[in-house]
């Protein structure tokens, strides 16, 4: 099941970052405010460093309110979903429309996100190099395998994916650019976690929310440590409907020029069409390839 931003989300709960050595927690998850706009329980505005402007955590607050709407949402429901007060938001909206990066709706008065905002988008795009480096690479894995190729790169306790290369042989949506996914119960969440140091692991998983999102998905945590550990002895990981019921994906990780992981490289495909067998058999060689390739080039 996916939100209104690409974000997998659980069926239901049971139990309950920085590529890196380092993993940061985001500091803004208990966001609260009075109706003075005075920010109450709020960790990012308590920072210790008299550079961080709460004023801007605030504004992107707003932002990402709609991430988790499908739909235009009324001042009531972004100061809700903020914590903000009704007149604290109203000010932060009334900015971000003069601005361009949201629409207002005159006759019902919601708001939602405009295309400027994928400006944004456009610049992370250009200026990560990663992007660039790795195109054409996974354009020859899509060539090579006939099927969907898609990189990812690691965001809190999630993978964000920033490139897709769509195959036409499946009826199953994939990943948009900007989508997220649980680190825990995908092939490229697995294969990032696997370049990282035993304690960073544990860091995230205590982090995550370890629910099912399908009644495939993996959940035991001594499970899930042995499937990260099998990417250091195959060089690659697989996922069979732990996200989307009949996807299955197959994950290598890469690694940065300072010997650090950065991201992985998956390829997805569909059953029944594919067995779990046939994707390690034929897909196996070519994401390994692929990944290998795309930290080779980074490294030069």
């Amino acid at each position: 099941m996916t939100n209104a931003s690409g974000r997998i989300t659980p069926l239901k709960s049971k139990t309950g970052t920085k590529p890196g050595k380092k993993i940061k927690e985001t500091d803004a998850q208990n966001f609260s405010e009075n109706s003075d706009g005075k920010s109450i329980n709020n960790p990012a505005s308590k920072s210790d460093s008299s550079l961080f402007v709460g004023s801007v955590e605030k504004g992107f607050s707003v932002l990402q309110a709609f991430s988790r709407s499908r739909k235009p949402l009324s001042l009531t429901e972004i100061a809700a979903a903020t914590g903000m007060g009704k007149s604290a938001a109203q000010r932060f909206c009334y900015t971000l429309v003069q601005l361009g990066f949201l629409e207002r709706d005159e006759s019902s008065r919601r708001m939602r996100p405009s295309a400027k905002l994928l400006e944004l988008s456009h610049t992370y795009l250009a200026s990560n190099p990663i992007s660039s480096i790795a195109a054409p690479y996974l354009l020859q894995a899509r060539e090579s395998s006939g099927e969907a190729v898609n990189l990812a790169l690691p965001m809190e306790q999630d993978v964000i994916y920033i490139a897709r290369l769509s195959s036409s042989n499946s009826h199953i949506l994939h990943p948009i650019v900007g989508g997220r996914a649980p680190m825990f119960c995908t092939s490229s969440g697995r294969a990032y976690l696997s370049t990282l140091a035993f304690g960073d692991i544990e860091n995230i998983l205590d982090a995550s929310d370890l629910s099912p999102l399908t009644r495939h998905t993996i959940t035991d945590r001594s499970v899930i440590m042995q499937r990260i550990e099998d990417v250091t002895i195959n060089g690659y990981t697989t996922a069979c409907q732990e996200c989307i019921v009949g996807e299955l994906t197959i994950a290598a990780p890469i690694w940065g020029p300072d010997g650090v992981g950065v991201g992985s490289v998956n390829i997805c495909v569909t059953r029944p069409a594919w067995t779990e067998e046939r994707v390690i058999e034929q897909l196996a060689p070519i994401v390994c390839q692929t990944a290998h390739n795309i930290s080779l080039a980074l490294s030069n």
